[in-house]
Formats: C-alpha cells, sequence, structure tokens
C-alpha cells in the first residue's frame, strides 16, 4: 500500500493514498487510516472531511469498544462515481456500468466470428447509451470516464483467427480510441486488455491482499499483467506481461500444428484457441467458451487433455518468469467455468513445487477472482484507477479534477 506525506505540496497525492487505504481496508476510522498511510492524524481528518463533503466516501457506523469514545467508520462511498468499462476481444464485446464501490450495475454482450472495426463501434456508440440511460438523471454527471481494455495487436494473428487480410488492414488503419472518443462526451481511458484485467485484480480481487503478482489471463489467446509494489507495471512499451509469443516446449496434442521450430508458443498450448481447436479435431464444435458447460459430459477427456497440456506450458512459462521477476504470486483467471479454472491452477501449484530447482522462492499459485468480466471490469476500474489512485505523476499532474480543493 503506498505511504503518504505530511508536506503540504503532496496533498493531492495523498487524497489518492488515503481512498486507496479505505478500499483495500473496507472500512475504517480516521486513526486507522492515519496509521495505515503514515500520515498525521490532522491532515487525514481534513482529508476524509473533503472527501466526505465531495460524496465520494461515507460514514457507516461507529466501531465501539476500546477506550475513549466510538470511532466514526468510514467506507468508500459507492454512488459517489461511476464508469463505463469497455472489453474488446477477438470473439466478443462486453460493455459494463460501474459504481465507486466496484459493483456492476448494468451489462451488454455481443458475440461474433470475427472482430470488424465498424461493427464493435456501432455496438458501443449504442451501448453507451443504455449504460447511462441506466443511471438516474441526478447521477449521470458522477460518471469519470470510459474505460476501453483491447488487445495492442488486435488485427495480428490473422492464421490462427481465419482473419481475412482486408479486416487485418482495417485494424491497421484504425486509431480505435480516438474513435471511441468520438461517441462518448467522457474521458476515455485506453489500456492493454490484460494489464486492464490485472488492475482488476488488485483493486477488487487477490489484490487486496497481494502487492506483488504477475497477473495471467486465458481467454481467446493468453495475456497478463504485472503488479508491483500495489501499481501497475507495463514496461517501456506498454507490453509488459505480453506471455502469448512466450517460447514453451512443444506441445503433446495432435491437435496442434506441426512446428519446425525447437520451441513452441505459448498461444497455442494456453489458450481457448488451442482449446477450440483440441475438441473441433475430436469432433466436438463450440463456438465460445460459454458452451464447455452444455458439452462437459461429452468432451471431459478431450478437455482433460487440454488441460494436462496447458498446464505442462503454463509451468514451464511460470518458471521462467519467477526466474526474473520476483513475486509473492502468479494470479490466473480464465473465460473458463469456475470449477475448470480451480483445477488447472490446483495442477500447475502441484507441479512447480514438484520441478521447481533449489534456490527459487516459488510463489503461490492462485486463482483470479473476478472470473469471466475480468478484462471488462478492468476497463471500467482504468478511469477510477488513473484519477484515483496513488500515481506519483499526480504531484504534477493535479489532484481529483473537480472534486478536491487543494
Amino acid at each position: 500500500m503506498g505511504k503518504g506525506s505530511n508536506s503540504s505540496g503532496l496533498r493531492r497525492y495523498n487524497e489518492r493514498v488515503v481512498l486507496t487505504a479505505l478500499r483495500k481496508t473496507g472500512a475504517a476510522s480516521k486513526s486507522d487510516l492515519a496509521r495505515q498511510t503514515d500520515l498525521t492524524a490532522q491532515a487525514v481528518t481534513r482529508i476524509v472531511d473533503d472527501l466526505e463533503s465531495v460524496g465520494l466516501v461515507m460514514r457507516e457506523g461507529r466501531r465501539l469498544g476500546g477506550k475513549g469514545q466510538p470511532s466514526i467508520m468510514y467506507v468508500i462511498n459507492p454512488t459517489g462515481a461511476y464508469s463505463v468499462g469497455i472489453k474488446v476481444g477477438r470473439r466478443n464485446i462486453e460493455l459494463l456500468l460501474m459504481d465507486f464501490g466496484g459493483t456492476v450495475l448494468k451489462k451488454v454482450c455481443h458475440e461474433f466470428e470475427f472482430p470488424e472495426p465498424k461493427f464493435l463501434l456501432a455496438k458501443i456508440e449504442s451501448g453507451l447509451q443504455t449504460l447511462t440511460d441506466t443511471l438516474p438523471t441526478k447521477d449521470r454527471g458522477k460518471l469519470v470516464g470510459v474505460g476501453i481494455a483491447m488487445p495492442w495487436f488486435i488485427g495480428a494473428w490473422t492464421e490462427e483467427l481465419n482473419m481475412s487480410e482486408e479486416l487485418a488492414a482495417q485494424w491497421q488503419e484504425i486509431n480505435f480510441a480516438e474513435e471511441v472518443a468520438q461517441r462518448t462526451y467522457l474521458p476515455v481511458f485506453f489500456e492493454n486488455d490484460c494489464s486492464a484485467a490485472a488492475v482488476a485484480e488488485l483493486q477488487f480481487g487477490n489484490g487486496q491482499d497481494i502487492s506483488n503478482f504477475l497477473y495471467v489471463y486465458i481467454g481467446t489467446f493468453i495475456g497478463g499483467g504485472l503488479v508491483l509494489n500495489d501499481s501497475l507495471e507495463t514496461g517501456v512499451h506498454g507490453n509488459a506481461g505480453n506471455l502469448v509469443s512466450l517460447p514453451v516446449p512443444p506441445s503433446k496434442l495432435s491437435s496442434t500444428p506441426e512446428n519446425h521450430q525447437a520451441f513452441e508458443l505459448l498461444l497455442n498450448r494456453a489458450s481457448l484457441f488451442g482449446l477450440r481447436r483440441h475438441l473441433r479435431e475430436c469432433g466436438i464444435e463450440i463456438t465460445s467458451a460459454s458452451e464447455l458447460e452444455t458439452v462437459m459430459d461429452q468432451a471431459r477427456p478431450q478437455i482433460q487433455e487440454w488441460l494436462d497440456d496447458c498446464a505442462d506450458a503454463l509451468v514451464y512459462a511460470f518458471l521462467s518468469a519467477i526466474s526474473v521477476l520476483d513475486l509473492e504470486a502468479i494470479i490466473v483467471d480464465a473465460h473458463l467455468p469456475r470449477f475448470l479454472l480451480d483445477e488447472l491452477v490446483e495442477m500447475i501449484s502441484r507441479r512447480i513445487k514438484q520441478v521447481a530447482p533449489s534456490g527459487v522462492f516459488a510463489p503461490k499459485i492462485v486463482s483470479g477472482k473476478i472470473g469471466v468480466d475480468a478484462i471488462a471490469t478492468g476497463g471500467a476500474i482504468l478511469p477510477f484507477y488513473s484519477i484515483f489512485a496513488p500515481d506519483k505523476t499526480v504531484l504534477l499532474k493535479g489532484g481529483i479534477p473537480g472534486r478536491i480543493s487543494t
């Protein structure tokens, strides 16, 4: 958790530190927040009072016990702000409306075979209107932004997606974030899909207890995000956690295309694209992961084969990662039924313990808490994270715009 500073010049940053501490603890008194942030009681009192006055925090009863007067407890006010998250995927698009407490109020979803930009922009424009109309008129001014979470290279991997050259060219020519910005009056925040999902896990999942982790999301492809010291680390090119092209040993599945290189790409062994390909070779056709439970009785042996191959590849990938990064945990989430995700995580955890070399501090392998909505949730958190999370660049950029005075 970020620590505050008692210098008056860091007031804006301290506001964010207090908000983050309160979000992490759930409910806290002013004295609790002072201890957690290393700020003086007077500084915390001023900040909490200001946050309460603009509706970002609210009182929630008193804590009894101990000496003196009962402590007033404060919590994040869920109606203090709202945001819209957009997941632009290779097979589906999701839009959701989230309140400041992290509750999803409404969701709009569409599935498709190919990600055609005009189709996606039309769905975004209509979806934004639908979600905005969900809020009472008095609360629409509390919408702070739109977060877009999508793959950086959605027009790449054309062979794997059976994408036409014409469609790939459309993605190379379009600035998708600018196109979305033209369709809304709200600020637009843009991030790699799995980095955004890592922020969701940081803010509302295992990040409540874990400060340093590699986040892995298995969707149509596989991606990741890196969190160090409670902050998303995106890297020089914004591509930290890019796992799709990580080299791993060749797959043992007959459904994996013949590979003439010395290694396989993790994409081919740990992705829903690979799972669908394996099921299809075995005569079981599904169009999305949401159909897995409907074919589970018929397809369980083939799914188990894929899980086994996927787990072996991820063990290799994770051992490579922890040789460079000293982590508390690796968090794995997926667009899979929860019981399959938990089974996969258990397989990985067990195998890493068996094969980790001496001198390696093997991190915990845990299931993500957000689930299939992780990327869209991450998109919705992007405006909150950019505006309210403790980022030292706020010392140059300013505080919570239009909400808290300096």
